[in-house]
């Protein structure tokens, strides 16, 4: 019987997935976590076959915490989620997990998965299959060394450092003056990063540079 871990945020979604894949004969849930830093603890402690990871965790991102996982046990990551873009698939893939699950998926598609993330292969869920593909099309002409995060234009060290310190809660006046910079300045590098990342405002962006790995979940302000 596979032994799994489950990390996922909200408790209305955890349990009722919990309930779920109980009724499987070849899987057992050995714990389940609503944060990423308890989630990792409980993997060190109960070493389960595969785990089930959120991308959007409160205190970090999903990403990290596979990275963390793939680094220091030998459990197997798939990523359930309802993060449909790109971006977010390849840099999943990147920091080692084993398959991407959308949480819309039958319970007996994502069990599939579980199982063949054990067995070593990979299982993407196929209403993002077409997405990847187009990706890998577009992207086959650049060196992978030159694709920062999975984004074919990459944020500029300025633009970094905007995002962070609007994720700290700075106004563009406050920022303006951390950077020695004029207003109109930052606010160009904050709208370059906007339209490079295709998001309206700087919440999405915050969101987005988390869960790429460019903020520190710890360092964001929660107005």
């Amino acid at each position: 019987m596979l032994r799994i871990v489950i990390v996922e945020p909200e408790t209305f979604t955890l349990l009722g997935f919990k309930a779920a894949i109980e009724q499987s004969p070849d899987i057992e849930v050995t714990g389940s976590a609503t944060s990423g830093k308890i989630g990792f603890q409980l993997i060190e402690q109960v070493n389960p076959d595969v785990v089930l990871v959120d991308l959007l965790l409160p205190d970090m991102s999903g990403l990290e915490l596979t990275r963390s996982i793939k680094r220091n046990t030998n459990s197997k990551v798939v990523i359930f989620t309802n993060e449909t873009h790109s971006d977010f698939i390849n840099s999943a893939f990147r920091h080692g997990a084993d398959s991407y699950m959308l949480k819309s998926a039958d319970v007996e598609l994502i069990e599939l998965a579980i199982k063949r993330a054990y067995f070593d292969e990979c299982l993407l869920d196929p209403k993002l299959a077409k997405k990847l593909l187009e990706s890998l099309y577009q992207n086959r002409y650049i060196d992978p060394t030159f694709v920062d995060k999975n984004l074919i234009d990459p944020p500029t060290e300025r633009q970094i450092q905007v995002l962070r310190l609007l994720a700290q809660g700075l106004v563009f006046q406050d920022i303006a003056k951390e950077m020695f910079l004029s207003v109109s300045t930052v606010k160009q590098y904050a709208s370059d990063l906007y339209s490079k990342w295709h998001v309206k405002n700087r919440y999405e962006a915050i969101k987005r540079g988390a869960m790429l790995g460019y903020i520190d979940y710890n360092l964001i302000v929660n107005e």
